[in-house]
């Protein structure tokens, strides 16, 4: 059976796809709900079909009856388990699907650059694997510039959440260079958006120099 076969699973796939590889369940619900292509209100808890395909077609669920990256092997839990937030393991970023913040659509050139650059830290893998390697060396995930930690500020809410920046300035990058992940830095939502706010974009020391 295809994907296209199962309404519920062609939805949650094409919805992850509009998110940009990867979302919370909140945001999983509201796109599916806003594509409007399944009758929600004929389900006493249609929220509940969601999850469950999910954890049929995922590796990271003791449910899975599959094999890990087999065909039915959909999805992959970004934060861990429990978390609720997850990626499409064969989506590939498209620069017509990725937004453009408020900050970056105020600078008129360069605007393609910026949206390939965007579209490179929207990649949930290689961000997932940068996380992992981050946490094996320092054992928790913290700001790179900051030093900023989720998890001592918001507890078991903020755990594991941190943000991925691609370090490589995209005038630098060669045609089809993939990304590695020496290429990402793990940075807060603040300092993030720092590092997004000057053209050329700061570096890490550059903006560790402003705060300090």
């Amino acid at each position: 059976m295809s994907i296209k076969d199962n309404i519920w699973l062609y939805e949650i796939t094409e919805s992850l796809k509009e998110l940009g590889g990867s979302g919370i369940l909140e945001d999983i619900y509201l796109t599916i709900k806003e594509r409007n292509h399944i009758d929600l209100l004929a389900y006493v808890d249609w929220k509940s079909q969601i999850r469950k395909q999910i954890y049929l077609h995922s590796s990271d669920c003791e449910i899975f009856r599959g094999n890990s990256g087999d065909a039915s092997d959909l999805f992959f839990s970004i934060e861990g388990k429990g978390k609720g937030y997850w990626g499409l393991r064969d989506f590939t970023p498209k620069k017509n699907n990725v937004s453009l913040i408020e900050d970056d659509v105020s600078f008129e050139e360069g605007k393609r650059k910026l949206r390939t650059h965007l579209v490179r830290e929207r990649n949930p893998k290689i961000i997932k694997l940068a996380k992992e390697r981050f946490k094996e060396q320092y054992g928790r995930l913290f700001c790179e510039v900051c030093d900023f930690d989720f998890f001592e500020k918001y507890g078991e809410l903020g755990e594991d959440f941190i943000e991925g920046h691609h370090i490589i300035p995209v005038s630098e990058l060669e045609e089809g260079q993939s990304t590695r992940v020496e290429d990402i830095a793990l940075v807060c939502s603040n300092c993030h958006k720092m590092l997004h706010r000057r053209r050329p974009w700061l570096n890490k020391m550059e903006l560790r120099k402003l705060i300090k």
